[in-house]
């Protein structure tokens, strides 16, 4: 392979020594050069180098005053390796010149030219390698701001303090399997990610799959792999989430979804830490930590026989359990004040009159329910052209809820729900949901709003609902719409965008 022409500057007040130095290693580097400390530094800011050749003994100052300008041009430029030129014997220079920062050294009477280039080498070597480090902690640095950002876990009430301590001693010990519980929209995979920020795997991968939003046909091979031929249909490898998770976590949201065959798999992965891709005939070794979450009622699951008792079992080893927002209503305030200043107000915009109906609610559908409700009321204000965000840029169900009424349509709700209220007839008084019916509502108005926020770009709003891609939030419409069509009455965007779907 041809070598990296390397940029050197050697700095020497002997003209002799340049001009050896320039033939013996002349094939091989882009020299340029220095008699004295200015002209050196002259250099050094007007143009970039690789490596400094510096001679110990310039200008005559002896080796104190040399140690002293490699002391000062190593803290003036901590990413130039720097090599010394020492005479011979001098072992104890030779220490110190190292322990200021020299990346190593040359002995003028033993000019070996090729000793000194293999040296040289390895010097310029190990500067790319400690470039590129650092370079890459660069990028994981940036990614992990980004990350916090786009996933806060924000709250200062007793109870998320709490979990939060918890998540953080977890955090310490990678390979313990966490279940997170708790209804939909709380922030599971806030907390999740969270967990990843503050423990051992955090320069790792952290891959959220959301199992309810993947067709039960295709869930295997996304999670497991698949190699081509696997199956029907299977026209190349496919590399699962796990093995993208490998040395990270893998989330796996609504772990109470999956079937009997994906239980079986995933229970012998938390044995073994195996896998097996479809059409394989060899097992992959992975080094994961899996965290399940769940809204379901697991150990009811395992009783009426729909979940596997045993892994239930592998999964509760640490049971996390995320406080629904009107248990900790300290918090909203904190969370409006957020989402207003990621799109760009203050808290300020809202009066003190529709803030007192957001702290009234009661917030069935959680933190996500209050995002979108914020978004929501931004939107409004713009419509209604309002300075500020008034009671009246509230949704409906929020403007319309009574805190002090003794019986209301959402005490018609089973009490098991995290439903948000929305005028339908299933809420009709006489008609109260079922919890899946509760479930598929929550769903339906965080898309509906989101589609409304985001102007109808389907991408878009797989992202604000954290279904990922746009197929992944069809599928969910679509598979909403069979099981529960009397439900979609009232939400017209999710009509409109998906009239192929929706009748």
């Amino acid at each position: 392979m041809p070598r990296k022409n390397y940029k050197v500057l050697v700095v020497d007040d002997e003209a002799e020594f340049h001009r050896n130095i320039r033939v013996g290693l002349g094939g091989h580097y882009e020299f340029e050069g220095a008699l004295d400390k200015n002209q050196m530094l002259d250099k050094l800011k007007a143009s970039h180098f690789d490596l400094l050749l510096l001679d110990l003994k310039l200008d005559h100052t002896g080796v104190p005053g040399g140690l002293d300008l490699l002391a000062e041009t190593h803290t003036r430029f901590p990413y130039l390796p720097i090599v010394v030129v020492t005479s011979e014997g001098e072992v104890e220079t030779v220490m110190q010149a190292m322990e200021l920062g020299a990346s190593y050294y040359l002995q003028k009477g033993k000019s070996k030219f090729e000793l000194w280039d293999k040296n040289i080498q390895s010097v310029l070597e190990k500067a790319e390698l400690k470039k590129e480090n650092n370079a890459l902690k660069s990028q994981v640095r940036q990614f992990r701001e980004k990350e916090q950002a786009q996933y806060p876990f924000i709250g200062e009430s007793p109870k998320i303090m709490e979990v939060k301590q918890t998540l953080k001693i977890v955090a310490q010990r990678p390979n313990v399997t966490v279940l997170l519980t708790g209804e939909t929209g709380v922030g599971k995979e806030v907390a999740a990610r969270y967990l990843h920020r503050m423990g051992a795997r955090q320069d790792k991968p952290f891959v959220g799959v959301n199992l309810s939003a993947i067709q039960k046909t295709l869930l295997e091979s996304t999670l497991f792999g698949a190699h081509k031929g696997g199956y029907t249909g299977a026209t190349h490898d496919i590399k699962g989430y796990f093995e993208q998770a490998n040395g990270g976590i893998l989330m796996l949201d609504e772990i109470g979804d999956i079937d009997a065959n994906i239980q079986i798999k995933l229970l012998r992965f938390l044995e073994t830490r195996l896998i097996r891709p479809i059409g394989s005939d060899k097992d992959i070794e992975l080094d994961i930590q899996i965290v399940a979450a769940t809204h379901r009622d697991l150990p009811k699951a395992v009783a009426e026989g729909a979940f596997r008792e045993d892994l239930y079992q592998r999964l509760k080893v640490m049971v996390v359990d995320i406080p629904p927002l009107r248990n900790r209503k300290d918090d909203i305030p904190l969370i409006v004040e957020h989402q207003l200043n990621r799109e760009g107000f203050s808290q300020n915009l809202i009066t003190p009159e529709a803030f007192e109906k957001l702290m009234q609610y009661e917030w069935k559908g959680n933190v996500r329910e209050l995002i979108n409700t914020v978004n929501h009321m931004i939107l409004r204000r713009e419509i209604l052209q309002s300075s500020y965000i008034r009671p009246e840029c509230l949704p409906m169900e929020i403007l319309q809820f009574d805190p002090n009424a003794s019986t209301s349509l959402l005490s018609k709700v089973q009490e098991n729900t995290s439903a948000p209220l929305h005028h339908n007839a299933s809420l009709e008084p006489g008609n109260p949901l079922s919890h899946e019916e509760a479930k598929a509502l929550i769903d339906l108005q965080a898309i509906e709003r989101a589609l409304a926020v985001k102007n109808g770009k389907k991408q878009d709003v797989a992202q604000m609902t954290g279904y990922g891609t746009s197929d992944n939030l069809r599928y969910k419409i679509k598979t909403l719409y069979q099981q529960f069509p009397h439900l979609f009455t009232d939400f017209g965007h999710i009509r409109s965008s998906y009239s192929r779907i929706v009748k």
